[in-house]
């Protein structure tokens, strides 16, 4: 009984922590149209990222039935013209809504790994190998943003529509740029909220990977963030991204925990 009761209670903690990542992770990527129902987040932005185009249902009040709330959801997505998701991980509420949806016809998809890591750790065991100048920016700039749509293949459509996330960022952000020779080739976004700093939009362009780049820009973003009274980091990487694993595991960061999104067929 002892035994069933400590691993209720370490149960109960993974999933307060899992939570509050969402919550952070949520704000430091805001989608241009939320809409709260009974705790859940309805978040629209045009197609432009599942993060910013899903239920966040990782909340409830518990004032409406659950039947209402899939109801709600679905004619929110229909009146925007997008399509019905959610972003499911293990806080997810109620429990069972995976079965549910399951049950509907929402199939699973996109699987992320949500890695976390102490600063100090990721701070030593950083070595860029790299002469390299990052530098972190406190505001949105252009530069930045050239390169990141550079990096990513970003096509002009959707440029404007992923411009505007980055600037309506509640939390501090810090844009990291990685130059040489005075040529911008590689950056990665902070985002410091109560203590955790999450780190957003790696990319290096192609001709500069596997020199250390990445490396530099998280080892750069960790200082700042540690400057910002930040202990700890998070960061999402898709799971079938070996590459970017390796680098994270490297760099001292474990899965603490997966999320994927249930979509409306």
């Amino acid at each position: 009984m002892w035994i069933n009761s400590v691993s209720i209670t370490i149960a109960a903690m993974a999933t307060k922590l899992i939570r509050y990542i969402e919550e952070l992770a949520a704000n430091a990527w805001p989608a241009a149209v939320m809409q709260e129902v009974d705790g859940w987040r309805l978040r629209f932005n045009w197609g432009v990222t599942r993060r910013a185009n899903s239920v966040w249902p990782n909340q409830a009040r518990g004032d409406h039935s659950l039947d209402e709330k899939l109801r709600w959801v679905e004619d929110f997505y229909g009146r925007w013209g997008g399509t019905a998701r959610y972003q499911m991980c293990p806080a997810a509420q109620p429990a069972g809504l995976d079965r549910i949806l399951a049950e509907r016809g929402y199939t699973a998809t996109s699987q992320t790994a949500i890695q976390i890591a102490p600063i100090a750790e990721v701070l030593a065991r950083s070595r860029a190998n790299l002469a390299h100048s990052v530098k972190v920016g406190d505001h949105f700039g252009e530069a930045w943003f050239a390169t990141y749509c550079q990096a990513e293949g970003v096509s002009a459509p959707t440029a404007e529509i992923r411009r505007g996330i980055l600037q309506r960022i509640g939390p501090r952000p810090g844009f990291a740029l990685l130059e040489i020779d005075g040529e911008a080739v590689a950056l990665g976004l902070g985002v410091v909220e109560r203590g955790w700093l999450g780190v957003f939009s790696m990319a290096t362009r192609p001709e500069f990977r596997r020199r250390g780049a990445a490396t530099a820009v998280l080892q750069t973003l960790a200082e700042w963030g540690q400057q910002h009274q930040a202990s700890h980091m998070y960061l999402q990487v898709v799971a079938e991204n070996a590459p970017a694993l390796a680098l994270y595991g490297g760099l001292g960061f474990e899965t603490l925990y997966h999320y994927y999104y249930r979509e409306a067929q």
